[in-house]
């Protein structure tokens, strides 16, 4: 069943240093437009006067493919504001101190939240990823519940910042990269780190499968892989795949979490379920737009939430996905429609 251990080390080389030098907990990046040619130019490069347009250079040759653009990015997922807040200051409750309790995460909040993985078992990379808000004795967050004393307000600056990326821990991760190595698509490495390797592994699976192409981690994946459960309901313990983890020497590259996106299937159920709010100027397009953000901040403002403008899992809760990492990116057949507004 793990045939793919043998090569393990091969694909050590392949991102070691990448991932010494990669930074923990950055906010997944916006998505970005693919760069267009400039000017009229042709695939075959300078051309000679009186030959066609195309290849200049002599016989038959056919013109070198241009490359195919990267997919979009889906849209982040994140944990709102007060919830991080409230996790800031469980961490100082435990003896791992945060230099603020205010609800902007960042790398001294990671830092803290490392020391207490690595205390607990768990793989020290400073995420939030679904072992983590268990360990916390917060699995309800995953679900966009607020844990009891969790509503306090959070800083101005928390709002700005979007509040925490959440991410799939680096053992679901080795268990994904597992099932596309089965399915046929391998990626650069079967650790739990994700990289460009593993990212073009799971494009290819999804031009095969015939879902919606991005550049991300995204939901329809997990789902179509069949490991829902590993982030709706993660049970504690080891899996199989750990065991290709200790093949690195001394462990001594940090096992970071793979930021969690909702890809376009899952933007465009969001997109509905803000014009079922009477957001009309929302386009269901699978593209998360300045006015889809515009539209979820006024949502947020109605129902007393914070107006971060993120889609964080308490605020697609609130728009009916009572729970998100489930319902969200499924295959159309079977997409959960939202709860139609209370009241």
């Amino acid at each position: 069943m793990f045939r793919t251990i043998a090569v393990v080390c091969a694909a050590t080389l392949l991102f070691s240093a990448e991932a010494a030098d990669a930074r923990q907990n950055q906010t997944p990046p916006s998505p970005q437009t693919p760069a267009q040619p400039s000017g009229n130019q042709s695939p075959g490069g300078n051309t000679t006067p009186g030959r066609p347009a195309g290849n200049a250079t002599p016989g038959n040759a056919t013109p070198a493919k241009p490359p195919e653009p990267l997919p979009p990015a889906g849209a982040p997922l994140y944990i709102s504001p007060g919830i991080v807040q409230f996790i800031q200051q469980k961490l100082l409750t435990l003896g791992f101190p945060v230099p603020s309790v205010s609800g902007a995460w960042g790398d001294h909040s990671a830092a803290a939240l490392s020391k207490f993985q690595q205390q607990n078992g768990l793989d020290a990379g400073g995420d939030l990823d679904e072992l983590t808000l268990l360990a916390l004795g917060m699995p309800q967050v995953l679900n966009g519940e607020v844990p009891p004393g969790a509503e306090a307000p959070a800083a101005a600056q928390a709002i700005a910042s979007s509040g925490a990326p959440i991410a799939l821990s680096p053992r679901a991760t080795r268990l994904l990269q597992h099932k596309l190595t089965e399915s046929g698509f391998v990626p650069d490495n079967v650790f739990g780190i994700w990289m460009a390797g593993s990212e073009t592994a799971a494009r290819n699976f999804q031009k095969a499968k015939g879902l919606d192409l991005s550049s991300t981690l995204d939901l329809r994946i997990i789902h179509a892989l069949g490991l829902t459960a590993s982030i709706t309901d993660p049970k504690p313990g080891k899996l199989p795949t750990d065991s290709v983890a200790q093949v690195l020497p001394d462990r001594a590259l940090p096992f970071t979490g793979a930021p969690l996106f909702i890809g376009p299937a899952g933007i465009r159920q969001v997109q509905a379920a803000l014009r079922q709010r009477g957001f009309k100027e929302v386009a269901v397009d699978g593209k998360w737009s300045e006015a889809a953000t515009a539209a979820l901040k006024k949502f947020q403002d109605a129902q007393k939430m914070e107006s971060t403008g993120s889609l964080n899992l308490r605020t697609l809760r609130a728009l009916g996905f009572t729970r998100p990492l489930a319902e969200l990116d499924q295959a159309p057949a079977t997409a959960i429609s939202p709860r139609p507004p209370l009241g």
